[in-house]
């Protein structure tokens, strides 16, 4: 068996439906962080490059922590789909 197959044999639907639960969630989370601290940055180009490197920095604080949530609610779930 080549390397695909056995990969594709592998991949269940619980694990399609994890990843898209997490590009929504992740996606939702760095635009709208984002989104309100680039609107509320100072002016002129400091205040953005500023407002740039602070919706960075709490974008990836907050995926990190709903990741850490998507881990524990999908090992509840996972169990009570699979059967």
């Amino acid at each position: 068996m080549s390397f695909f197959t056995q990969v594709f044999e592998a991949i269940q639907m619980v694990d399609i439906g994890a990843m898209v639960l997490r590009a929504v969630v992740f996606g939702f989370t760095i635009g709208f962080a984002s989104c309100y601290i680039g609107y509320y940055s100072s002016k002129g180009t400091e205040g953005v490059g500023k407002a740039a490197n602070s919706a960075v920095v709490a974008s990836m604080f907050v995926v990190f922590i709903e990741e850490l949530l998507i881990v524990q609610f999908l090992g509840f779930v996972t169990p009570l789909i699979t059967g």
